[in-house]
């Protein structure tokens, strides 16, 4: 029941987050055709690239930092989560006597409320697949494993099954890691620099009397 619960709210939010990354404040929806962003698929090549270039991964000191600094980050985004949600809740959307360039500004100001909260509440379950992620480099010793391009082999007769799909399993942990780590950082940068956008905007607006 408790598992059904979790489900059910975590599916939206995930959801909700991924929609806001392509949609801005006048509601314009603008997807990617690969369902990916062009930046996003930079973010996994680099990735990618990262992984053959640190046979080893991540070193477990560097693991550390990075456990400390999103478990920091996710009560951080909590504090602003609830900071934001008291701003819109004192927030007037009453389209009475209001003008056509009010109203607009009104939606705008509604979708920035929800873009906002939407990928912060994203970052921050982000961040605990982050950290479990992470966990697991110290659970099975992860970092200690040396991962080269010459452990594997295209000829059948000297593949060993059970090693190819532990290796596999390896790249491909280090992969997902990754790309979570550069992703968190680049929606970060995006959803601060939306705020600023939006902010300034709205400051540019009102003149000076």
């Amino acid at each position: 029941m408790q598992y059904k619960s979790v489900k059910n709210l975590i599916k939206p939010l995930i959801k909700g987050g991924q929609e806001w990354q392509y949609i801005d404040i006048n509601g314009n929806d603008i997807k990617p055709r690969l369902y990916y962003s062009n930046i996003q698929w930079c973010i996994l090549l680099i990735s990618l690239l990262v992984v053959l270039k640190l046979n080893k991964g991540i070193s477990k000191d560097v693991i550390g930092y990075v456990m400390s600094a999103f478990s920091i980050s996710v009560s951080l985004f909590m504090s602003l989560l609830v900071s934001i949600f008291d701003k819109f809740e004192n927030t007037s959307f009453d389209k009475t006597d209001k003008t056509e360039e009010e109203i607009v500004r009104l939606v705008q100001k509604k979708n920035f409320f929800k873009r906002f909260i939407s990928i912060t509440s994203y970052l921050v379950i982000l961040s605990i697949v982050v950290i479990i992620l992470c966990s697991l480099t110290y659970i099975f010793n992860l970092s200690a494993r040396d991962v080269k391009a010459g452990y594997f082999t295209l000829k059948w007769k000297e593949i060993d099954i059970i090693l190819t799909l532990k290796y596999s399993a390896i790249i491909l942990y280090r992969i997902t890691l990754n790309y979570f780590l550069l992703n968190y950082l680049f929606l970060t940068f995006f959803i601060t620099g939306s705020a600023y956008e939006y902010y300034m905007s709205e400051m540019n607006r009102r003149k000076i009397n």
